[in-house]
Order: C-alpha cells, then structure tokens, then sequence
C-alpha cells in the first residue's frame, strides 16, 4: 500500500531573527499534507462521517499535483457530517497556530451553518473548538464552539467576506487560544476576523413527562425516569473572556458539515495542499 505523503518539520533551530527576515511566502510548516500518494495515512488520519456522505482522495480535481481530499454530500442531506481529524500535531501548534488549505467549492453549500474546519479538544465533533465555516451557505463564518460533553454549551459567531466558487482559492486562517482570536485570508487578503469576544453559555428549558419544567446550563437534558421531577438546575455560568476557551487543540479537523436542513443539490468540497505552522504560511511555492 502506497501511504500519502505526511510531513513533520522543526523551527526550533530558527532564531526570531530568522524568522523575522523570512519573507511570507517562504514560511515552512510544521505539519502538511499534499495527498500525492492518493490515499488517507491512517497513522495521521481519523475519518469521523456520517452514513451516506464520502470522504475519498481523487485525482480528477487537485490544484497542485495529482491529488485532492474530496467531500461529496448529496442532495437531500443534512445534520451530517465527515472530517479527516489528524491527532498528533506538533505541541507546538496545541495553543497557537496559522493554517493553509487549497479548496474549491462545487455547487451551493447548504444554508444554514456549515463547517469547513476547526481544532479543539479531543473528540470532535463532541468537543470545544475554533472553528472556520460558512453563514447562509456563501459567507465565511467564525465561531468558538463549546459543544463538549458536560460543560455549558453555546456559541459565539462573527462574520466575514463571501467564499469564492466553482474555482480553487488559497484559504488561510490563524486560532489562537489565548486569547482566542480568528483571522481569515483568501487569496492573501483579509476576509474576517474575530476577536476580543466574551462567551455566554445558553440556556435550555427541560419539561418533564408530569408538565413541570427546569432550566439546565448545560444545553443537554439531565437525565430523568419517566414521570419523575428533574432536579433543580443548576446555576446558569457568567459571561466568559475569550481567552483559553478551548483550553488547548488536540484535534485539527477538515471537511464539511451542515448543522441545518437538507442540500439542495449535490455538493462537493475539496481540498489540497493542507499546512499548519507557527507563522503565516503563505501560498504554495
């Protein structure tokens, strides 16, 4: 089996000077994936997706070489997902960190919230994350997501410029986790940034088989036998600085997902030439 091409590099040895003479267009990875070998690492790779959506490297569309990851998400779909989600990234990149995707955008995206990528805590998607998506099916969205399991849930979203497509654009991206901060790029000009934000947790209303109701922070039903009484909720959290929200990323994940209703036709996402370092990359050279 030919495994694809996966590659780990260190800046340890670059003095910030280095660094600073470096120009923006030289800047080296920590961690790239080309899918030259056409085929998923599972080494590197976890594919998490839901029944009837594919995820497949190709070789009829790629923007450099021969090769691109592929996400096909048929008409009618919706609520489902499917990521490729690398691991074991370099520690350096676990609070800080610039990323780099070639992707070209086939047909409409669903409206609604989608995701393009994200990197959060272990176990996505049941987890907290910054995340990189789409709003209405055409603009870019920013968000943090606290969507892990037994912590208050909820959302905080900002708005950028409109993805190109039908054609293959240079996306790049910076999360930071403190303070959490979400800067976009396409095509080398700035399409959105999110920063110095405050996180409220929502809160859901949870009525029981006898009529009464509760209030619990955590956005997940508590659990509760039939007929019975939940038990009081608990106290709602205090609005939160946007900083160290996530508490770290662990998993770096790519693909697509729509949170709404059904597709309206055959939708495809691809990308290539994936890069994550610890200074704005830059296109392929």
């Amino acid at each position: 089996m030919i495994l694809p091409r996966f590659h780990l590099f260190s800046l340890a040895g670059l003095g910030l000077a280095t660094l600073a003479a470096v120009p923006l267009r030289a800047q080296t990875p920590v961690f790239a994936e080309d899918f030259e070998s056409g085929a998923l690492d599972p080494a590197v790779w976890e594919t998490r997706a839901s029944p009837g959506v594919e995820v497949t490297v190709q070789q009829a569309l790629a923007a450099h070489g021969k090769s691109a990851l592929q996400i096909h998400y048929p008409k009618g779909k919706g609520r489902s997902y499917a990521f490729i989600v690398a691991t074991h990234v370099p520690a350096e990149l676990r609070t800080h960190c610039f990323g780099r995707a070639y992707v070209y955008i086939r047909g409409k995206m669903p409206a609604g919230h989608d995701v393009l990528l994200n990197a959060g805590t272990a176990g996505y998607p049941t987890s907290n994350f910054l995340e990189l998506g789409a709003s209405g099916g055409k603009n870019v969205m920013m968000s943090y997501q606290q969507n892990g399991a037994d912590v208050p849930r909820g959302e905080t979203i900002g708005r950028g410029s409109a993805y190109p497509v039908n054609r293959w654009f240079c996306l790049e991206w910076e999360f930071n986790d403190q303070p959490d901060h979400i800067a976009v790029w396409i095509d080398g000009q700035p399409a959105g940034d999110l920063s110095g934000f405050t996180f409220t947790p929502k809160a859901v209303t949870v009525v029981a088989a006898d009529g009464t109701s509760s209030v619990t922070a955590t956005g997940r039903p508590p659990a509760a036998t039939a007929g019975s009484v939940p038990a009081a909720a608990p106290a709602l959290a205090a609005a939160l600085p946007g900083s160290g929200l996530v508490k770290g990323f662990a998993d770096f994940a790519f693909g697509f997902r729509a949170w709404g209703g059904g597709a309206k036709e055959d939708f495809d996402l691809f990308y290539d030439d994936l890069a994550l370092g610890s200074q704005r990359l830059g296109p392929v050279q």
